[in-house]
């Protein structure tokens, strides 16, 4: 009877499972070329492997650097908190697997999202940058006014209350006026970074989704920054009970729409 009962919550469970990792939302490597490959390699299977032991031990950002006569690698990997530890390290497999795939082993450098996860190594320091190449990543399907202005007061919501996290991370979601739907989003900023570099990230991805919200009017977007990640959607990514309570961060007062669309 007890295996049973076990045997039911594992299937249950692996039902719900999902690493968010099923879309290679973007990807980079560097051009420039290491010094020696052997040594190189070795540096970056050491730091992938401290990585994701630190995944492992239930942390969901994590940093790790090698270094030797031939060079340094430096890496960084980050999960969405709402996913489980073992979805967070299975994202963090898809990407270190996929990350070498696009990246051959003699360049210096990589990036790799996922809704779930990313995962960036470098042969130099860059933990405390809040700031690098970005863009908006947007869907397909068209939101209708009212949905737009939901996804208007949750981001901004977001924008204020993230950096004032602990973590630089939360969720929320967002009842549509008059309309049977709710948006859903998450802001979250690496930890490295202050929590000025995250305002300042975050006021960054703001613009990218104005891209997505304004210009093609789409259900979805994310904005994609090595420092921040910004994401709503009219699909749930994220269960009812991992909201986060934003009120207590809002108290300082909200950006107005109208100051956002002056300033981009």
């Amino acid at each position: 009877m007890l295996f049973i009962v076990v045997w039911w919550m594992v299937a249950i469970m692996g039902a719900f499972s999902d690493p968010q990792a099923n879309r290679l939302i973007h990807s980079g490597c560097s051009k420039v070329k290491v010094e020696s490959v052997t040594e190189s390699t070795k540096y970056l299977n050491d730091t992938l492997l401290d990585l994701r032991a630190q995944l492992n031990s239930s942390k969901y950002f994590a940093t790790a650097q090698q270094a030797g006569a031939a060079g340094k690698v430096f890496g960084m990997v980050q999960c969405r908190k709402y996913l489980s530890t073992a979805d967070c390290v299975a994202c963090f497999d898809i990407a270190a697997k996929q990350i070498r795939r696009n990246c051959s082993a003699d360049v210096t450098g990589g990036r790799i999202y996922y809704d779930g996860c990313f995962l960036r190594y470098e042969d130099s320091g860059f933990f405390d940058q809040n700031w690098d190449a970005h863009y908006g990543d947007c869907g397909n399907q068209t939101a209708s006014p009212a949905y737009q202005a939901s996804v208007e007061s949750l981001l901004s919501d977001l924008q204020i209350a993230s950096p004032k996290m602990p973590g630089f991370f939360a969720t929320s979601k967002k009842e549509v006026v008059a309309k049977n739907s709710v948006v859903y989003g998450v802001a979250q900023c690496v930890e490295t970074i202050s929590k000025t570099g995250c305002q300042e990230c975050l006021t960054v991805a703001y613009g990218d989704l104005q891209t997505c919200l304004l210009s093609s009017a789409n259900t979805d977007g994310r904005s994609i920054n090595p420092a921040c990640f910004f994401r709503y959607s009219d699909t749930p990514f994220f269960a009812d009970n991992q909201t986060t309570d934003l009120k207590p961060f809002l108290r300082n007062g909200k950006l107005s729409f109208s100051r956002l669309l002056v300033f981009y």
